[in-house]
Parts: structure tokens; C-alpha cells; sequence
């Protein structure tokens, strides 16, 4: 066990440490070792206590004396007697060490079985992912980890965007844990705590893929009501649906069938036309992605102009829309087109050259 990992055993064992999303499976065991090593120092102790009480009142030496020779005895260590034993201290000495053999076994074996126990491992390292989920900010939270949240996982991490996963089912948190490198609480979404355990507050989106609309429109709610700057994107099995979860405050309804009938539909007479929608959607190896950029977090020298003026322009990159401030778009602007700090400008190209762009005109 990590140095770090023994400090915190050693400030746990005068104060227990609260659970904060970790596995309550978990935090049972670790609140067991704590107890066990409770019970371990303390029949220490009392050995001491009984072996230090036993010499002063039989030898009449002093407290530290006393307290040395029962800390020799408890130990083995055969340093040899610290003091001159009468007959009857001998006759408590051969006690005291045979009292002590048992209390001596006791702490050290329940010291070697917790820095051994896996379940105690398993909340050291529940408590270390815990740690990083404390420190994001401006993240992503996906609830529920199917086939849905698989591939927003896949290009969350793509597209190097942080993010947290909600899982309640273990098996499916257990394949989390084995199999990906992912940021996860094992918990139920449809509760606040478990909400207020992945940084709901802290968050910039809310993506749920929760199986049972009932479930997503539930949490959608919840999580509207905790923060309300929050971008929440729900998954929905049907129409119905749709309406209610735009009720309660959802931003954006994705309908996987719907969708994938689309694609399915184009195949028929416009293969190619699907092949550009996954190129620019940026759907599996391709590496052309969209940014959509607000015209007031460029620098200053790029407000206020024309696109043919600022500059803009001559970057390798392609300006394919401009959104104004009520949602319209104006795709394929005109040079003479202006930017407004109220505008956004969605620009394509890859990831080196999306980098590039920012890096020179973003401030």
C-alpha cells in the first residue's frame, strides 16, 4: 500500500472518512478494518497498561521503568531484564509474556490482513477516482453505460473531453472498472446525492442514456433544478416522450431509431452523402471535426469586422455558418459578412488545424 494510503489509514483511525460516492460494499469494509485496528491498539495498550501496573506495584521501580519493561516483554525482542526481578516478578513476567503472545499475533496479523484485504484496496482506489472527479470542472456526466453511452464514451474521450459515467448496475461498473480507463460512480442517477457525487453543480453538460424514458424524464427534473446552466441531452425511446422531457428542461432529444432510420433511408439512393455526414460528424477514424466558437472570446482585433477584413480568412480552416444570437444560421458566409460579439462562428477541419485556429485567434 502507497505511503499516501497509510497516512490516510492513520488520520481514518481517529476520524472516519465520509463515504462521497464510493461503493457502500466498499466503505463497510474499510469502516471494519478501521474497527479491527481499533480493537488491535487497543488490546495493545491494555497490555502495556497491565504489564507497566504489574511491575510498579510489584518491584516498586518507577512508572518508566515500569512501562520499559512491559514494552520489552510485549515485544521480544530480548533485550534482557531492564530491571532486577524478585521471584514473584519473575513468576509475572512468565505470565505477562505468555498474556502477551496472544495480543501480539492479534494486531499483527489484523494489520497484515488490511493492507492485504481487497475490498480495502478497493475503496482506496474508489476514494483516489472520487478525488479526480472533485477536481473537474466544466465536465460531462453520462448517466447509464449501454450501447448508447459505449459510443458517446468512445468520442467524449476522442474528442479529449472530460467526463464523468453513472452506472447503478454492478456488473456493468465492474466492466467499467476492467476494461476502460473512465471516470465512474457506481450509484443511481435518479438520485441527487449520487447527481451531487459526479459535480452536478460543477458540470457544463448532462448526457442521459438511462434505458426507461421514465428514469431519464426523472432525472432530467432533478438535475435542472440543481443547476440550472446545465446542458442536459436526454436519449428518448419514442415521440411521446420527446415532449415531456422538453418539458422538464431537457436542451436536446436524440431518438436513436429515428436516427438511424434516416441513415438507413439515405443508404437507398445517397450512399455518398451519408459517408460525408459521418466524415464532418466526425463518426468513427475520421479525425474532421466542428467547432462552434462565440465571436466575443476571440481576441479584439476580430470583433466588430468583416470576415474579409479580420483576418480570419487566411487560416487554413473552413467558416461554414455563422449563428446569431436568436438560433438562425447563415451558412456559407459572405466575406463581407461582420462579426458580432453576440455571433458564433462554426468552423470544419481537423484536429491540428481546429488547434492551430484557436490557439492564434482565441483569446
Amino acid at each position: 500500500m502507497p505511503f499516501l494510503h497509510l497516512f490516510r489509514l492513520i488520520i481514518w483511525f481517529f476520524r472516519e472518512p465520509q463515504r462521497l460516492g464510493i461503493r457502500a460494499s466498499s466503505y463497510a469494509s474499510l469502516l471494519g478494518a478501521i474497527h479491527r485496528l481499533r480493537t488491535a491498539v487497543a488490546w495493545l495498550f491494555f497490555a502495556v497498561l497491565i504489564g507497566t501496573l504489574g511491575y510498579r506495584c510489584i518491584e516498586q521501580t518507577s512508572w518508566f521503568d515500569s512501562y520499559y519493561m512491559s514494552l520489552v516483554t510485549l515485544s521480544t525482542v530480548g533485550f534482557g531484564e531492564v530491571i532486577p526481578l524478585s521471584h514473584i516478578g519473575r513468576v509475572f513476567t512468565s505470565f505477562l509474556i505468555l498474556f502477551n503472545i496472544g495480543f501480539f499475533t492479534y494486531a499483527i496479523s489484523t494489520v497484515t490482513t488490511i493492507f492485504a484485504d481487497e475490498s480495502v484496496r478497493a475503496f482506496f482506489e474508489e476514494y483516489r477516482m472520487m478525488e479526480k472527479i472533485n477536481l473537474l470542472h466544466g465536465h460531462t456526466i453520462v448517466c447509464g453505460f449501454g450501447r448508447h453511452a459505449n459510443e458517446v464514451c468512445l468520442e467524449l474521450t476522442k474528442q479529449k473531453i472530460p467526463f464523468v459515467v453513472i452506472e447503478a448496475d454492478s456488473q456493468k461498473a465492474e466492466r467499467i472498472r476492467r476494461e476502460t480507463n473512465y471516470l465512474f460512480i457506481e450509484g443511481d442517477a435518479t438520485e441527487d446525492s449520487v447527481l451531487e457525487w459526479a459535480g452536478i453543480r460543477r458540470a457544463s453538460v448532462l448526457i442521459l442514456t438511462l434505458p426507461v424514458d421514465a428514469n431519464n424524464l426523472f432525472v432530467v427534473l432533478s438535475a435542472r433544478q440543481i443547476n440550472p446552466d446545465l446542458k442536459i441531452i436526454s436519449r428518448s425511446n419514442n415521440e411521446l416522450d420527446e415532449v415531456k422531457l422538453k418539458r422538464a428542461g431537457a436542451d436536446h432529444i436524440v431518438i436513436p431509431e429515428k436516427i438511424g432510420g434516416f441513415y438507413m433511408a439515405t443508404l437507398v439512393n445517397k450512399p455518398d452523402l451519408v459517408e460525408f455526414f459521418a466524415l464532418i460528424s466526425n463518426i468513427g477514424p475520421s479525425q474532421v471535426i466542428f467547432e462552434e466558437i462565440p465571436v466575443d472570446k476571440l481576441k479584439p482585433h476580430y470583433q466588430a469586422k468583416r470576415l474579409l477584413d479580420s483576418g480570419i480568412l487566411h487560416f487554413n480552416i473552413s467558416i461554414v455558418a455563422l449563428r446569431f444570437e436568436d438560433g438562425r444560421y447563415e451558412i456559407n458566409p459572405q466575406p463581407t459578412a461582420v462579426l458580432e460579439p453576440s455571433m458564433h462562428i462554426v468552423v470544419l477541419g481537423d484536429h491540428g488545424q481546429i488547434h492551430q485556429f484557436t490557439e492564434a485567434v482565441v483569446r
